[in-house]
């Protein structure tokens, strides 16, 4: 690679319009979403498409199992638990012009399996994408054969 071929960039590997949950969602369903879909996390974002935090799997499951294990066989789960209660806040995001090795380096420090890619605005960060391990694979330059 040259200096001029900065190589692929977040926008080039990236899932765009990611799915997406709210802060009030129930909790609960989210296990629905987890179990239908290939997903490890989901973006967390408010009415205006703002990242909000991200709800994962396990921290999800690391949770109900918790609660579960407090009560009864038949005490359910909190109606009242939401997306808010369990999402993490931590300011972890690319942009779209980043590098892959900033991702990598996120990925790495912070023990995460994906993400959030925002273009902010002011004190905003809109929600444009996801990266994933999988999307980091498939956008590694392919060797000369």
């Amino acid at each position: 690679m040259s200096n001029s071929d900065p190589g692929p960039r977040v926008r080039d590997v990236m899932t765009a319009e990611p799915m997406v949950v709210h802060p009030e969602d129930d909790a609960e369903a989210l296990l629905t979403l987890f179990a239908g879909q290939d997903f490890n996390a989901m973006p967390v974002v408010d009415p205006e498409g703002h990242l909000v935090g991200m709800v994962t799997k396990l921290s999800l499951l690391r949770l109900l199992r918790g609660i579960k294990a407090e009560g009864t066989p038949n005490t359910p789960v909190p109606a009242r638990l939401r997306a808010r209660d369990v999402m993490d806040t931590r300011k972890v995001w690319v942009e779209p012009g980043d590098g892959l090795d900033v991702v990598v380096r996120h990925m790495t420090r912070h023990h995460v399996r994906s993400v959030p890619v925002i273009q902010r605005s002011g004190s905003h960060r809109r929600l444009v994408g996801m990266v994933s391990r999988g999307d980091l694979l498939r956008g590694l330059p392919k060797a000369p054969q």
